[in-house]
């Protein structure tokens, strides 16, 4: 899969998820699933589901959605599809489970 329909697939996976919880949690019908259209509708949402999706779509525009925010390497498709807010790799979110017991412990 190349990085443009790679990215196209996740964008359309966080406008999907958007419109069902704007959907679902504020009775809002998405008519339009463009980006524009429901970056609109976002705007006076304070749902931090809500904002995580958002935040994402800035990230996909700006260029650096997809890599890891400790370590700057590729998030694996597979979590991207699963979790597409997803802020580290899998590496860097093991670590930081690990690190979270052991201060629990």
């Amino acid at each position: 899969m190349s990085v443009d329909t790679h990215s196209m697939e996740i964008r359309e996976i966080i406008l999907d998820r958007i419109a069902g919880i704007l959907q679902e949690k504020y009775a809002e019908p998405v008519h339009d699933l463009s980006e524009e259209s429901i970056t609109a509708q976002l705007a006076f949402k304070g749902d931090p589901h809500l904002n995580e999706l958002r935040l994402a779509l800035e990230r996909m525009r700006r260029g650096d959605y997809g890599r890891c925010i400790f370590c700057k390497c590729g998030i694996d498709e597979e979590v991207l599809r699963h979790s597409p807010t997803a802020h580290f790799c899998t590496r860097c979110a093991n670590m930081l489970r690990y690190r979270t017991r052991a201060v629990q412990s």
